[in-house]
């Protein structure tokens, strides 16, 4: 409203001083007045010292805001103005209103309509008042006999803050089916009652499982120095429906519950605070129930976690909790650590880095003499590294980075363990232009960047051995091992390695007639070369050459896409992995893709998905999981998602699954979710 009032104020006075100037009585029809981006439209002007009205169908249009009206009335003495029914939209926030003033001192809007600008569904939250009365000088107002309307549905609220009125509702409604839980209606709302602090609560119904509901807090506050956003939600059911048992095999039992907390702190520009809370009756609350905020609540855990970031370095405390008795964390930390970042010595060109850590460990584990029964173990640990380096530009685009540096590592009361660092870096970019048209590509010119990489590790090991609690263990992957022994998180398994990586990274690049630049292709390729072998009975006897990493895409016309990543075991020269994606487009019409993931030279997993867009908000989805051995279909699923009035998007699904599962193998449904208010 504010700027609609300023834009019609200015121009409005620029326009009739300068037209009539000291005029009596002047008419003139069909108005029409562009000025500075604001486009006014009436049928009618007439203008009588000192007021000027318009009149028979006022439009009136600027850069953010639209507005129309009967008739509008301006005294170019006073600067005020009087409008019969007015209708205005600024952004995404409409108000129409049968009465609105507009002095120096304040707005009144009489009958006023105040909402979304989200189109004309009665569906659409929106504040109805008798009348609003805006102080411009103290700039805040209030809405008397205000309620909210959804629909038809009055909801009575106390007078609120003029302009506050939208950001003090946070609201978010979904409504679907599924057979799991029947029809079900999922809202959570929270009203700003004083400054930063919202309070709501949650309310979900499920026709198969029963009612959850609880009081919900949220505080957002930003200032200058501090900035605060926490958030705390609970909810509480008496589930009808079958439970089952938790993740630990015990039967869930009937009455079940959940509280999720979720805090973020700033300090100026050096102290973080964050926290995560999640306290359940089970661990299943976030699968059955599909709560946005408890998707994972069976692997989420609760911590708190402090950051001060001075000019060169990071402090940091954390620590995790255990609040639930289904989880069974491998580790509980609290642990301090100083971290510095990479800082010259003295202008000679070394930088130096590293970071010493204290953990205080606490975990279980199966007793080793009787594996029925579980012991617990408590450790303390001290883990450090430092090291030097010196990157040099040999040249345009070569660069070479010497390393040392070691880390150390003392388990209190049982072993100490130092490992050394040599390395070596070797990168450099490459490139050539070539000015020759490719037909097939569509394109009048393209570009090669090449970037060989060389890296070296050597990481002797010295002390007593490793810990004999390993808690930290290596996790087996398939992506490219880390080399650097200051990233390395495995560290109570770390052992010497001797190690020398050879890369090669191509992009390729075509420029089109329209000028357009695109990647038309990548191709990577990764080969370790291993001059200890490891001799790690649990993962057993490393080769020399470990696996050659490929990775590749290729963009050959703006409607195909093709996507490859695979390693090969050189022992037997077989294929360890492969995943491969094909996907097709057609522009904003349709797209189709096709992945496949192969395991030992047999397909484990292929997959179909297919989307057809009918126009910018309706699109029909198909996608399916397909078991390679057998050929058997995993899961599949169809669905059809538009958008209703701006505000709604509305999903309808059917899920088919095939293999063991607590849930039904046909799950109809559908889903109706409010995108935003």
């Amino acid at each position: 409203m504010e700027a609609f009032k300023k834009s019609v104020v200015f121009y409005f006075f620029g326009y009739f001083a300068a037209v009539f100037g000291g005029a009596s009585s002047e008419h003139s029809d069909g108005v029409r007045i562009e000025v500075g981006g604001v486009r006014i439209r009436a049928d009618h002007l007439t203008f009588e010292d000192p007021l000027a009205h318009v009149s028979g169908n006022v439009h009136i249009t600027g850069e953010n805001f639209y507005a129309q009206c009967r008739d509008l009335a301006y005294d170019i003495r006073s600067k005020d103005i009087h409008i019969n029914g007015i209708d205005i939209g600024i952004d995404r926030i409409y108000a129409s209103a049968k009465e609105a003033s507009l002095t120096r001192e304040q707005i009144i809007l009489k009958d006023a309509d105040i909402g979304m600008n989200a189109g004309t569904g009665n569906a659409i939250p929106h504040m109805k008042t008798k009348r609003v009365i805006y102080d411009r000088a103290k700039g805040k107002g209030t809405a008397q006999s205000a309620y909210l309307k959804i629909g038809n549905i009055p909801l009575f609220i106390p007078p609120i803050t003029v302009g506050d009125w939208i950001r003090s509702i946070d609201m978010r409604l979904d409504t679907g089916h599924t057979s799991k839980l029947g029809g079900y209606f999922q809202s959570e709302m929270t009203y700003n009652v004083y400054e930063d602090l919202h309070l709501g609560g949650l309310f979900n119904i499920y026709t198969k499982r029963g009612v959850l509901m609880g009081p919900v807090v949220k505080i957002d506050s930003e200032g200058e120095s501090i900035t605060s956003h926490v958030k705390l939600r609970t909810g509480y059911i008496v589930d009808r429906g079958k439970r089952g048992e938790d993740i630990d095999k015990t039967p869930i039992e009937k009455k079940r519950w959940i509280i999720d907390g979720k805090q973020i702190h700033h300090f100026g520009k050096n102290i973080d605070i964050l926290s995560d809370f999640l306290w359940a009756s089970d661990g299943k609350m976030g699968e059955d129930f599909h709560l946005d905020w408890a998707e994972d609540a069976d692997v989420r855990d609760s911590f708190g976690e402090l950051n001060y970031r001075g000019k060169n370095d990071l402090w940091t405390i954390f620590t995790r909790m255990k609040t639930n008795h289904y989880q069974d964390f491998s580790q509980q930390i609290p642990s301090l650590r100083f971290e510095r970042f990479p800082q010259e010595i003295s202008n000679s060109g070394f930088y130096y880095f590293g970071y010493i850590d204290f953990t205080r460990q606490k975990f279980t584990r199966e007793h080793l003499t009787i594996p029925e029964q579980r012991e617990k173990i408590e450790q303390n640990r001290i883990d450090s590294y430092w090291g030097i380096n010196r990157p040099t530009e040999l040249a345009n685009g070569i660069h070479l980075t010497p390393l040392v540096g070691g880390r150390w590592t003392r388990y209190c009361g049982e072993c100490d363990r130092f490992l050394g660092e040599l390395g070596l870096d070797w990168e450099a970019n490459f490139y050539a232009h070539y000015p020759q048209p490719i037909p097939w590509l569509k394109a009048k010119e393209w570009k090669h960047i090449i970037r060989p990489i060389v890296q070296y590790r050597y990481q002797p090991k010295l002390g007593k051995g490793r810990s004999p609690r390993a808690i930290e263990t290596k996790k087996k992957n398939n992506f490219l091992p880390i080399l650097d022994l200051s990233e390395m998180r495995n560290g109570d398994d770390l052992e010497e390695q001797n190690i020398l990586r050879l890369g090669l990274e191509n992009d390729y690049f075509a420029k089109g007639e329209n000028g357009k630049i695109r990647k038309i292709a990548t191709f990577d390729v990764y080969q370790d070369l291993r001059f200890k072998r490891s001799t790690n009975a649990e993962y057993g006897q490393k080769k020399t050459l470990s696996n050659l990493y490929l990775l590749s895409e290729l963009n050959p016309r703006r409607w195909l896409n093709l996507r490859l990543y695979t390693h090969l075991n050189w022992e037997h020269f077989s294929l360890e992995e492969t995943n491969t994606e094909i996907n097709f487009s057609s522009g904003d019409l349709w797209e189709l893709g096709f992945r496949a993931k192969v395991l030992k030279h047999r397909v484990a997993q292929f997959g179909i998905h297919f989307c057809f867009h009918f126009d910018a908000i309706s699109q029909l989805d198909f996608e399916t999981q397909i078991d390679g051995r057998n050929g058997k279909f995993l899961a599949m699923e169809i669905a059809y998602e538009t958008r209703w009035n701006d505000v709604w998007d509305v999903r309808f699904f059917c899920k088919i699954k095939n293999h063991s599962s607590r849930e039904s193998r046909l799950q109809p449904g559908f889903l109706i979710n409010l995108l935003q208010w």
